[in-house]
């Protein structure tokens, strides 16, 4: 017997994926620009207070007469400091150094910074009037704003002490005595705990209890 041929079977027909519908492409946009930098704030320049081109000292003279040799009252005579917690202005140059020098056992000296000037001419500074420093006396007899203007051109070199005494202002500032007294002896220099001699760190603490 012949055996039937078999009967060729249906081919499957494979189901082709949908592929995804493409999504629009977005056109690129052009680059934009790089925005500068925010401009940096202007700091504001402070301006400086030009150096000063005169230097004064400022001297107090801290004992009495007693016991104080002849040359060296003859030197106390010529810096005008004459009697106890008297204090002066000085230029500083290396004449009045030596001088102050001489008599370092009498007096305490320092360089006059601007805060210093203005404690001694506004509280002690009088006129051959008896009368303090105001606006209407400098106003008058400097022709300048007032005060802080004189202080500003004493202080700066433009206005010299000569002319201040020239104004009717006195020379020596009376000065009374320090509050609560002095917190070191008064017999002894500034390097051995005294109140005697140069003051390195200077002598607004001094005219502060004085004043």
């Amino acid at each position: 017997m012949s055996k039937k041929p078999k009967a060729a079977r249906p081919r499957r027909e494979r189901k082709r994926a949908e592929k995804p519908e493409k999504k629009p492409v977005k056109p690129r946009r052009a680059p934009s620009k790089i925005a500068p930098p925010p401009p940096k704030p202007v700091e504001k320049v402070v301006e400086k207070e030009p150096e000063p081109t005169e230097h004064y000292l400022i001297a107090v003279r801290l004992d009495g007469s007693p016991n104080v040799r002849p040359r060296e009252e003859s030197t106390l005579n010529s810096l005008k400091m004459k009697t106890r917690f008297s204090a002066v202005i000085l230029r500083d140059n290396p004449s009045a150094r030596g001088m102050l020098q001489r008599v370092k056992d009498h007096v305490t000296w320092a360089e006059a910074k601007k805060e210093d000037l203005e404690v001694l001419l506004l509280n002690r500074a009088r006129t051959v009037e008896g009368l303090g420093i105001t606006d209407k006396f400098v106003k008058e007899k400097a022709n300048l704003p007032g005060f802080r203007e004189l202080l500003s051109r004493l202080y700066s070199g433009k206005f010299s002490l000569a002319k201040l005494w020239e104004m009717g202002v006195k020379p020596v500032f009376r000065l009374h005595p320090p509050r609560r007294g002095f917190p070191r002896s008064s017999k002894r220099p500034v390097a051995d705990r005294g109140e005697l001699g140069y003051r390195k760190d200077g002598i607004q603490e001094l005219l502060d209890k004085m004043c």
